[in-house]
């Protein structure tokens, strides 16, 4: 056995939950709702990091961007979201979890109860008519987020040990916030009282305004995630939990 790979069933002997080191077979991994106890039992560490892996903590979430391109409807912007940091991922439920290797498909639900968000913002245009523009920081908080999660998959062999891996071809990402919270610094230049009743605007209009960006949202998350489930699957080898 590879070194490498000796060291990497340790760690995960030691960081994982028993419930996570189970197996499934791979003819129907979803059997018992194996695959679902399976990703609900490494999501903890998962989310924590393991760094002896390479595997970047999920708490808090750093996003460097995402871009908002709205022209039409009741909502036109352009700008976007710069340097996110989100806490609260850590504190995901998994509502299901399937693999169908026989059609290529890995998806998975979560419910997060909340999610903090600290950014940098730059956005000009208009919601509802009325118009909004700044650029400074932004803090928000979203309660009650469902987020699911498609994907097609594809089986490689790690180029290094020769290991079959999954990796993820496609990724659609959609979610529904049950409430939202956002207060926008710096709006109109410094102009308090403009900027407090687009603040108190957006609060209360919160669910019609992340119905208009959702689109926009959904393809940056996607994006991003594509690339960090990527990274995890890349140090989790089928043979140690698909047989």
């Amino acid at each position: 056995m590879e070194p490498n790979l000796i060291i990497f069933e340790r760690i995960f002997i030691l960081l994982c939950p028993a419930s996570w080191l189970q197996t499934c077979k791979r003819s129907s991994p979803n059997e018992n709702k194996c695959f679902r106890k399976l990703f609900e039992g490494c999501f903890p560490a998962l989310a924590a990091g393991i760094p002896e892996i390479g595997v970047k903590s999920f708490e808090p979430l750093n996003i460097d961007q995402v871009s908002v391109s709205k022209g039409s409807g009741n909502l036109v912007l352009a700008g976007g979201f710069q340097n996110l940091v989100i806490r609260g991922p850590s504190n995901a439920t998994v509502r299901s979890a399937s693999l169908d290797l026989a059609r290529r498909q890995l998806n998975f639900e979560l419910e997060l109860p909340r999610l903090r968000i600290r950014a940098k913002y730059n956005l000009k245009g208009n919601i509802l008519l009325l118009p909004l523009v700044g650029n400074g920081d932004v803090a928000m908080a979203l309660k009650n987020v469902h987020t699911a999660v498609y994907t097609k998959i594809s089986l490689h062999n790690e180029t290094q040990t020769g290991d079959e891996i999954i990796h993820i071809d496609e990724m659609k990402v959609s979610f529904q916030v049950g409430a939202m919270r956002i207060h926008l610094k710096n709006l109109f230049n410094g102009n308090e009282i403009l900027a407090a009743s687009i603040n108190a605007f957006l609060n209360q209009n919160g669910n019609e305004v992340i119905a208009e960006l959702r689109p926009d949202l959904e393809l940056g998350l996607a994006d991003i995630f594509h690339g960090l489930w990527n990274n995890v699957f890349s140090k989790m080898p089928t043979k140690l939990w698909l047989l």
